[in-house]
C-alpha cells in the first residue's frame, strides 16, 4: 500500500485570514472594553457618535450599525445611565431624539482608545511597527471605500456588496 500524496500547500484565503485576525482582535480587545456598557458594541457606538458630522437619530444609528432598533434602545439606555451618551430632542421635530457624547463619554472614549491601541499593538507580534501601520492604513482605506459606496444608513448594504458574487466583467 502506498502513501497518499501529500496535499499541496494551499494559500489561505482572504476571508479565512480576515476571520482569524478578527477573532484575535476580539480576544485582545475585549478586556480593554470591559469598562464600557456592552463592551465592543458600546465602544462601536461611542466611536460612531464621535465621528458623526451631526448627532444621529436612534433610527439612523441603528440602520448605520446594523443593530435592531429594539436592541439598540437597551444598549443606549445603559450608555445613558453610565453618563457617556445623551439623548437630545431634535429642534426641528420634538418626537426625534438625537444622540451625542457627553464630556464623560469623550473622556471615556479617549481612555478606551488608548487601551485598544495597546491591545492592537500586541495583536501582530510577527509584524514590525511599519508593517502594522501599513496594514492599518490599507484596512482603513478598504473599509472607507466600502462604506462610501453604500447607503450609510444601512450596514446591510455593505455586507451585501461584499457577499454578492462579482460579475465576470
Amino acid at each position: 500500500m502506498t502513501d497518499a500524496p501529500a496535499a499541496a500547500a494551499v494559500e489561505p484565503t482572504l476571508g479565512w485570514s480576515i476571520g482569524v485576525v478578527f477573532r484575535a482582535w476580539q480576544q485582545r480587545v475585549s478586556g480593554a472594553l470591559d469598562s464600557v456598557p456592552h463592551a465592543g458594541r458600546g465602544y462601536q457606538i461611542l466611536e460612531t457618535l464621535r465621528a458623526a458630522s451631526e448627532p444621529p437619530t436612534q433610527a439612523g444609528l441603528a440602520g448605520h450599525l446594523g443593530i435592531d432598533r429594539t436592541v439598540l434602545t437597551y444598549v443606549l439606555d445603559d450608555l445613558v445611565d453610565a453618563g457617556v451618551v445623551e439623548r437630545r430632542t431634535d429642534a426641528a421635530d420634538r418626537r426625534v431624539r438625537r444622540l451625542t457624547l457627553t464630556a464623560a463619554g469623550r473622556d471615556c472614549l479617549a481612555a478606551l482608545d488608548a487601551q485598544v491601541a495597546t491591545a492592537e499593538a500586541e495583536l501582530f507580534p510577527g509584524l514590525t511597527r511599519r508593517d502594522r501601520d501599513a496594514l492599518g492604513a490599507l484596512l482603513r482605506r478598504a473599509a472607507t471605500g466600502i462604506h462610501a459606496g453604500s447607503d450609510p444608513e444601512h450596514a446591510c448594504t455593505v455586507v451585501r456588496s461584499i457577499l454578492e458574487p462579482r460579475s465576470a466583467g
